[in-house]
C-alpha cells in the first residue's frame, strides 16, 4: 500500500527481476563483477594478430600504437595449389583491379613497391641478379637494393608494417588495414616451371600492369624531343617567373636532384628532367610520387596538390 515492498510482481510487473527483488535493492546489492566479466569486451590491442582471427577491431590500428618494422621478404611454399608464373600474373592483376576498401592511392603505392620486389625475385630466380659490388652501380635487380627501394616507397606513403611482412598486412596513416595474400606479395619457393622463358611471364605482368602507358610515354617522348630541339635553337622563350624549383628524392639512394620546370609542364616532363639531371641510363624510367600517391603523368604537378617547397619522390624503375 504505501510501502516500497508492495509493488506488483509477475510477468506484467514494471519491475524486472521477478518477485521479491526491488529495482533499488538490485542496484545497491549487485555483487562486483570480476575483471573481464563486464558487458564491454576488453580490447585487443595486439597489432600482430592475424586479420583472420575473427576480430573486426583488427581492421583499424589504434591511435598512438603504430608499430612499424623494416620491410622483409616473405618466403612461403604452396601446399594446396601448383602456382605458375602465368597464374600469379593473372591473380595479381585481378587482385589490385578489384580493391574496393581502403584508399586507392595506398593500394597503388603498395602495388608499385611490390613490382620492385617482383622484378628482383625474377632476376634472382633466373640468375640475373646484379649486386652493388659488380662495378655496374646500384641495380634494382639486386635483392638488397630492391628491398631498400620498396621500403622507401612505403615510407614515402607513410605505410607501416607491424611485422615487417607485407603478407601479414599493412596500415596507412589513418589506421586503415590492408590485407595482402602471400601469393600477391611474393612467388612461392615451389613455383612450377613455366613453359618457355620465365622472362615472358614477367614481361607479360609488367605489360598488364602498365597497359596503355608505353604508348602515351612514347608520344610524350616525341614531344619532349621536339621541345629540346626548339630550346637548343633558341626558339623557345622561357619565362623565369613561370618556372618552379623542385627537389626530387630518388628511390635508388642517390643524392637529391634539384630541377626547374614550368608551372604547366606535365609530370612526365618533370620525370624526364630529373632523369637527365641524375644521369640515369636509358634503360631506367622514373615515376613521380607525392604524399603517398603516384602522380598522373599527363597532368602538371600543381594540379595534383603539390605545394611549393615540398620534396617529391622519384621512383626509379627498369623500363
Amino acid at each position: 500500500m504505501g510501502c516500497c515492498m508492495s509493488h506488483p510482481s509477475g510477468p506484467n510487473s514494471p519491475y524486472p527481476g521477478g518477485a521479491g527483488v526491488s529495482g533499488s535493492a538490485r542496484a545497491i546489492n549487485d555483487p562486483p563483477q570480476p575483471a573481464g566479466a563486464s558487458g564491454e569486451q576488453p580490447g585487443n590491442d595486439d597489432p600482430l594478430l592475424s586479420p583472420g582471427s575473427g576480430s573486426r577491431r583488427r581492421h583499424r590500428q589504434p591511435p598512438g600504437q603504430r608499430i612499424n618494422k623494416p620491410l622483409r621478404r616473405h618466403e612461403w611454399s604452396s601446399r594446396n595449389r601448383t602456382w605458375t608464373l602465368h597464374a600469379l600474373k593473372r591473380e595479381r592483376v585481378e587482385f589490385f583491379d578489384t580493391r574496393v576498401t581502403g584508399r586507392q592511392e595506398i593500394w597503388q603505392t603498395i602495388r608499385v613497391a611490390l613490382e620492385v620486389l617482383w622484378v628482383a625475385d625474377a632476376a634472382a630466380r633466373d640468375g640475373r641478379a646484379q649486386h652493388d659490388g659488380d662495378g655496374q652501380g646500384p641495380s634494382e635487380e639486386d635483392p638488397a637494393i630492391a628491398l631498400a627501394t620498396a621500403q622507401s616507397i612505403l615510407t614515402a606513403a607513410d605505410i607501416t608494417l607491424p611485422t615487417g611482412d607485407l603478407a601479414q598486412g599493412a596500415y596507412d596513416s589513418l589506421g586503415n588495414y590492408y590485407s595482402l595474400p602471400e601469393h600477391i606479395v611474393s612467388d612461392p619457393l615451389n613455383l612450377a616451371p613455366h613453359p618457355g622463358s620465365s622472362d615472358d611471364g614477367l614481361e607479360d605482368t609488367k605489360a598488364d600492369l602498365t597497359a596503355g602507358e608505353e604508348t602515351a610515354e612514347e608520344r610524350d617522348d616525341d614531344l619532349n624531343e621536339a621541345e629540346r630541339r626548339r630550346e637548343e635553337k633558341g626558339k623557345a622563350v622561357v619565362d623565369i617567373r613561370d618556372q618552379i624549383p623542385i627537389r626530387a628524392r630518388l628511390s635508388d639512394g642517390s643524392k637529391d636532384i634539384d630541377v626547374s620546370v614550368g608551372k604547366g609542364d606535365s609530370v612526365r616532363s618533370l620525370a624526364r628532367h630529373i632523369a637527365e639531371e641524375a644521369l640515369l641510363p636509358s634503360s631506367k624510367k622514373i615515376r613521380i610520387a607525392y604524399m603517398g600517391k603516384i602522380l598522373k603523368e599527363n597532368s602538371p604537378l600543381l594540379e595534383q596538390g603539390w605545394k611549393q617547397g615540398h620534396v617529391v619522390n622519384a621512383l626509379v624503375f627498369n623500363r
